[in-house]
């Protein structure tokens, strides 16, 4: 009786059924592991975020095609804690993105708590910390250690949680900077009154410092009057000074003024920013001018001389007039500074509280007109002296709807010919010999908001742009131009859009059901033919 129950058609096939249930849960269960040990090697796996915050951008992949010499990324704990902690996880992406799109960068990790001398070399002195969410980028002596916060930007009224996902930018700028010939150096003013000398200060102008660091430079903070230029130094950069520079006038020795005549006699390039409340600075303007720059001011019935300030309502995010929408320069070497901006939709660049530059007296407009296009023509200022030559550009310019004003009075107009210039660059040629030329530049910007934390943090504006490439064009080295912050969205269904999240439901409903009915068919055909 046992064995005719043991032997039943009944019994055969409900085991086989048993049988093949198991077998396909097995195989589930080792597919699924066996997908995710691939998964995690070869990074496959699907960005569902709303801006493809795991995703490398194309100007990512693009940035580091070229680099041709061994670089490391080093993180400072062992894989596993870094994927268990969901912002080092996600900086940990990155770079295994980046390494997966060019065989000469490797990604490393070291467990700095078993092996803290691992790190030794990469401190600059006996106090320098280093800790385990910290991420290196190294190539041969060249290094850059960057705190877990730096890859992430955070907002003023949150210091704790962050808003957006920097990680790329800042990975892909660590790896141009180390992988340089040399690593420039950019010198910013101080002992003038900027606004560097303060903690409240500083939380505003690290993200200017920031940027500097991102297009490849080492920042340092230069006293002029205590302190000689660097030999490596490229780049200087006046912010927002309040007090004048010395010059050798009987009562100082010292003359600031000629060390950055010095300076740009090299293929060095110097930074203005200064706005309509900068007190006249009677030595650093006269030298300005010397390039062709002349901040404009105006003097009123009391006999103050007042910076002016451009207001056009027309073209102002604000409705005091005075937070203007730029307009791009389209010809000459300052439009050349944003040409891969000026796409068919190309980002608003902000002026906020700016003043406008005019031509220096020592200049004369040249007209330039194409030989074979008779109709295209531009203006430029242009200066040749002594075997010293000189043209300024504009870069940015106001709408030709836009006043000057001082206080209330409407003391200048822009036209269409003549409209007022938000930011210029001027360069000097030198000739190195008979075919070969060599420059040096000053760029002039009339606003100090323009460097803001708010316009250079958003991804609504191109002023954060603009200044890479700017970076670039004086420094002549390639900077990641179009790396955008990833601000972070809602972890909710809700940020899916409605045709991906309909894609997702039927791929989640179809493929189970399809998979399930083959191998119910499977089933029943074997029972049929047995």
């Amino acid at each position: 009786m046992k064995n005719s129950a043991l032997s039943s058609r009944k019994f055969k096939y409900g085991s086989l059924s048993v049988a093949l249930t198991c077998v396909i849960i097995a195989a589930v269960i080792l597919f699924n592991g066996i997908f995710k040990m691939l998964a995690d090697k070869y990074l496959w796996y699907t960005d569902l975020t709303r801006d493809e915050i795991y995703t490398l951008s194309d100007v990512a992949v693009e940035a580091v095609a070229n680099i041709d010499k061994d670089v490391h990324i080093l993180f400072c704990d062992d894989p596993d804690n870094i994927e268990g902690e969901y912002y080092s996880k996600m900086i940990y992406k990155t770079a295994l993105g980046l390494a997966e799109k060019n065989d000469y960068i490797h990604v490393e990790t070291v467990n700095i708590w078993r092996e803290p001398s691992a790190v030794n070399k990469f401190k600059t002195n006996s106090k320098d910390s280093i800790y385990s969410t910290d991420v290196i980028v190294y190539s041969g002596t060249e290094f850059r250690v960057y705190k877990l916060r730096s890859m992430f930007v955070f907002n003023e009224t949150n210091s704790e949680t962050p808003w957006a996902y920097q990680g790329e930018k800042k990975l892909v700028s660590g790896i141009l900077a180390v992988t340089q010939a040399e690593s420039p150096i950019a010198c910013v003013t101080v002992n003038h009154g900027e606004p560097f000398m303060t903690e409240s200060a500083l939380a505003e102008t690290q993200y200017m410092l920031g940027l500097l660091e991102d297009g490849g430079y080492k920042v340092e903070l230069i006293d002029l009057a205590h302190q000689e230029i660097p030999e490596d130094c490229r780049l200087m950069v006046v912010y927002d000074p309040q007090d004048d520079f010395l010059v050798a006038d009987g009562v100082s020795n010292i003359s600031e003024i000629e060390k950055l005549d010095r300076f740009l006699d090299g293929t060095n390039a110097l930074m203005v920013f200064v706005n309509p409340t900068t007190p006249v600075l009677p030595n650093l303007e006269e030298y300005l001018e010397e390039w062709g720059v002349k901040f404009n001011r105006h003097t009123n019935n009391m006999g103050n001389t007042l910076g002016t300030t451009v207001r056009d309502y027309n073209n102002s995010l604000t409705e005091d007039g005075l937070t203007l929408v730029g307009s791009y320069a389209t010809d000459g070497l300052g439009a050349s500074l944003h040409k891969d901006m000026r796409t068919t939709y190309p980002p608003k660049v902000i002026f906020k509280n700016a003043m406008a530059i005019s031509y220096s007296d020592t200049y004369e407009t040249v007209w330039y007109e194409d030989e074979n296009d008779k109709s295209y023509t531009f203006s430029y200022g242009s200066y040749y002296k002594d075997g010293v030559s000189r043209s300024m550009f504009d870069v940015f310019v106001s709408p030709f709807t836009a006043t000057e004003v001082v206080d209330t009075t409407v003391v200048g107009q822009a036209t269409q010919q003549d409209p007022l210039k938000l930011m210029t660059i001027t360069r000097e040629s030198r000739m190195i010999d008979n075919e070969n030329e060599d420059y040096s530049y000053v760029l002039a910007c009339g606003s100090t908001d323009f460097l803001s934390s708010t316009l250079l943090l958003s991804n609504t504006y191109g002023n954060t742009d603009l200044m890479l490439s700017a970076l670039r064009a004086t420094g002549r080295e390639f900077i990641p131009v179009g790396l955008k912050l990833k601000p972070f969205a809602s972890t909710d269904i809700e940020t899916l859009t409605t045709a991906r999240a309909n894609r997702y439901t039927i791929a989640l409903i179809v493929a189970p059901t399809l998979i399930t009915a083959i191998a119910g068919v499977y089933v029943l055909v074997r029972r049929k033919y047995r």
